[in-house]
């Protein structure tokens, strides 16, 4: 165990939206990417949160008329820069929210989060936390299925790549 060493010592995967509404488990789910110490609750000067918004829309359209058929909004958050023992840069803190959620009725939504092997991307004495996060899965009715999908890498220090 070393302050070099980069874990996520919160939950790995759950469920974002689920039977067409939003989980439950998204009000108490977090990821993190702290240091490989015995002590990292005691992180300090922590930042943010930052956000990163993504939003799904499926709609069929008629000359005349258009029918959306799935249309949610997904929040990406995480607070940064937090410092172990004055160094460092780590992500205590992770989740999703979910500001609106519409599924028409014969049509079925399943979205999940996975945040799993975050690692150190910084120099040696100065950590730096890189947390990679899929959120991915279907909004489907009986004739069609769509695949969405989303993946990023959230960083120590506030920053974000979209892969």
């Amino acid at each position: 165990m070393n302050a070099e060493t980069v874990i996520n010592a919160a939950k790995f995967a759950w469920d974002i939206i689920k039977d067409g509404k939003p989980s439950a488990e998204i009000g108490d789910s977090t990821a993190n990417a702290v240091p490989d110490v015995s002590d990292w609750l005691s992180l300090t000067d922590t930042r943010g949160p930052n956000v990163r918004r993504m939003s799904y829309h499926v709609a069929f359209v008629w000359p005349f008329d258009d029918y959306v058929h799935a249309e949610f909004g997904i929040q990406l958050k995480w607070q940064f820069g937090a410092r172990y023992k004055a160094g460092g840069a780590f992500i205590p803190n992770l989740w999703i929210e979910v500001p609106n959620c519409f599924v028409a009725y014969g049509w079925d939504a399943h979205i999940g989060i996975t945040a799993r092997h975050p690692t150190n991307v910084g120099q040696p004495g100065a950590p730096l936390a890189a947390l990679p996060v899929t959120i991915k899965g279907t909004v489907s009715s009986p004739l069609e299925t769509y695949h969405v999908e989303w993946g990023f890498v959230a960083y120590g220090n506030g920053a974000i790549d979209q892969g």
